[in-house]
């Protein structure tokens, strides 16, 4: 397997000359990365079955060597896929690998130990919950047992303590006079004490309800109907004048 590779000054998996290169027990500068290259696409040309996974893995990994080797003879930044320079003038290429070396093998074991933990999974399967099982086992539990009325309460008031509390709304309740054609007639009646002469819009409250409206105009027929009240209304929809009339006109209007 491609995992193996073999150098004049290396032989062995490929994890472990990045080990190596982290630890700096071998000079990146002795690598030769273009055998190494020609040993992966050798590999590609008698593999007859591609691994994705670890073929993605060493074009990033010898990608990165590639470049900071480069960086070592050159001893300039160089730019990396996205365009921007990785590090300023001066910082040291092994210690830059070094950097990424650790930061791949920590997602490396991480994808491992998620794998690991997605095999455990497949192997664990729930057993169907028995409800009959489950009713017995509760049969002879109280779990009021030793709980007082006190313990109850004091349970309901800690319940209560943590609940927010919400301000109540302030209401108001408006209540309309109840109107009743009694009690219209004798308004109308001590209105006219007052005034001698009024009209149907004056006896009406500023904004009056339909209600108000029909008792009052009834109130009025009333009146005029035992003679107290003259009703007058010079032309159709127009202004209903009400004039009060004395006892000699009233009994006149009688006769």
């Amino acid at each position: 397997m491609i995992g193996n590779i073999r150098l004049d000054i290396f032989q062995g998996p490929l994890d472990l000359l990045l080990t190596l290169i982290e630890r700096q027990e071998i000079d990146i500068q002795a690598i030769p990365v273009a055998e190494v290259t020609a040993q992966y696409l050798e590999y590609l040309h008698e593999v007859e079955e591609l691994d994705l996974d670890w073929a993605s893995e060493f074009l990033v990994l010898g990608a990165e060597l590639l470049a900071l080797k480069a960086r070592l003879l050159l001893q300039r930044p160089l730019k990396g896929g996205s365009g921007e320079e990785e590090k300023g003038e001066g910082e040291d290429p092994a210690r830059l690998l070094a950097e990424r070396l650790i930061e791949y093998r920590r997602y490396r074991e991480a994808a491992a130990h998620l794998g690991d933990l997605a095999a455990q999974g497949a192997l664990v399967f729930g057993r169907p919950l028995d409800q009959e099982a489950v009713a017995r086992a509760l049969a002879g539990v109280n779990p009021l047992a030793g709980i007082t009325p006190v313990d109850l309460a004091r349970a309901l008031v800690r319940v209560l303590a943590r609940q927010p509390v919400t301000p109540k709304p302030e209401t108001r309740t408006i209540t309309r006079p109840a109107l009743t054609l009694v009690g219209q007639i004798r308004t109308i009646l001590r209105r006219l004490k007052q005034e001698e002469d009024l009209t149907l819009a004056t006896l009406l409250s500023p904004r009056p309800t339909r209600l108000e409206v029909a008792l009052t105009f009834l109130a009025l027929l009333e009146l005029a109907r035992r003679g107290r009240v003259s009703l007058v209304q010079e032309e159709a929809f127009g202004t209903i004048k009400v004039s009060r009339l004395s006892p000699g006109e009233t009994a006149a209007a009688g006769g």
